[in-house]
């Protein structure tokens, strides 16, 4: 339910700029309100309070208004008149179709004694209406009202209560021995469907403002005012268990873990006026995670890392993230290639035919055992031979050769 507070009065004080310590005049009728507050303290000269139409079970708050004229508290829940006897200026209090009940006449009554400039009061539709007598008590006890329930008082009718207020007192008395046996015998005993009670209006402005609310709500969906439930981000398991890797913000980012053989670098091209403390970066020996904006951005690493000689840095041109995340054991060469071994020459026997001296590093067995059947035998290798060529007379002489011109 709605509570009377400050935000609430300056928003209905629209007439007066909102401006509250000079406003004089406020209605905040139907506002579903449970009590009355927040006005002594920022509205202290107002003058004409409308709060009809509520369900406010009990008058409070009220009482440093001093220059309060006319208060109207109909339609509401309250059960007895209090709270207002420093109200110096009230002249119209309207407390029609509430609870006031003939138990608390008599001292609603006397509660009313010292608002001397009080002219007109309203107790219509009041459970105390129901006793013949409610009227003529009223005028007795209250000399300087000058109209009730709308209706004037003439000096005649005046007269004729002050003469029977004694007997309209020991009336009183009766009825309200008789309501108490009334309520007694009626305790345990359901209400009547559609019966007008304090739990039924209460429960009928509570659904009232629930409709009100989502007709609120919809309103706001529709104008795209609606304000947004809190985000809740991911954790960093999964419902399987393992390490979630996701990018919710659909951030351009690269892990490189083979440039660097002790490293590993993740970069995350990050907004490039983004602020900084924007920015959450969580580094694990396992994964990388970083909120930008309640968006993560989350990344199982291929290999354990040292997280406290991890270096986190931010490019001052691009505004890109940048992680150095040194491994834990270095000497693991990813991608690359295993370092080429020292060739190691096998041993020879010793000229001198001594057993020559042991060898002092390790030694290679290649090409010490031949198997027969898998290995060939080597091929001889045939050279060429030079051959001696000789030409003879009759190749002097060939008749398709024409003979050589000699010239001088």
């Amino acid at each position: 339910m709605p509570r009377l507070t400050e935000q609430l009065i300056r928003k209905r004080a629209e007439h007066n700029d909102g401006v509250l310590p000079d406003l004089e005049e406020v209605a905040l009728h139907q506002q579903e309100l449970e009590k009355i507050e927040s006005l002594e303290a920022c509205c202290r000269h107002i003058q004409i309070l409308l709060l009809q139409n509520n369900i406010i079970p009990k008058m409070e708050g009220l009482n440093k208004l001093r220059e309060l004229s006319y208060l109207n508290l109909a339609l509401n829940n309250i059960s007895m008149i209090e709270g207002i006897d420093q109200c110096e200026s009230l002249k119209k209090l309207d407390l029609t179709v509430n609870f006031v009940g003939v138990e608390a006449l008599e001292e609603s009554i006397y509660n009313l004694k010292a608002n001397m400039a009080l002219e007109d009061l309203y107790l219509l539709g009041n459970p105390c209406t129901d006793w013949p007598g409610c009227r003529a008590y009223v005028v007795a006890h209250l000399p300087q009202i000058k109209q009730l329930d709308g209706k004037l008082i003439i000096p005649n009718e005046r007269i004729l209560a002050r003469r029977q207020l004694p007997k309209l007192t020991e009336d009183l008395e009766r009825a309200i021995e008789e309501s108490r046996i009334k309520k007694a015998a009626e305790a345990g005993i359901p209400v009547s469907e559609g019966a007008y009670t304090k739990e039924s209006r209460n429960e009928m402005y509570l659904e009232m403002a629930e409709q009100k609310e989502e007709k609120d709500k919809n309103e706001r969906r529709r104008m795209g005012t609606e304000p947004k439930e809190p985000r809740v981000t991911p954790g960093v398991l999964n419902a399987r268990g393992e390490i979630r890797q996701c990018n919710e913000g659909k951030y351009s980012f690269e892990i490189d873990d083979t440039t660097f053989p002790d490293k590993i670098v993740f970069e995350l091209g990050v907004p490039k006026y983004l602020d900084t403390s924007a920015l959450d970066v969580d580094v694990n020996p396992l994964y990388v995670r970083v909120i930008v904006k309640d968006k993560v951005t989350q990344l199982k690493l291929p290999s354990e890392v040292q997280v406290d000689a991890s270096k986190v840095q931010r490019s001052r041109t691009t505004g890109c993230l940048r992680i150095d995340m040194p491994l834990v054991d270095a000497r693991l060469v990813r991608g690359g290639k295993a370092p080429a071994q020292q060739e190691i020459e096998p041993l020879k026997p010793a000229k001198d035919g001594s057993r020559g001296a042991v060898p002092k590093a390790s030694v290679s067995v290649r090409d010490i055992y031949h198997d027969r059947k898998k290995v060939t035998k080597e091929k001889p290798v045939d050279l060429l031979r030079a051959v001696k060529t000789t030409r003879t007379s009759a190749d002097d002489d060939d008749d398709e050769v024409p003979p050589l011109d000699n010239r001088s």
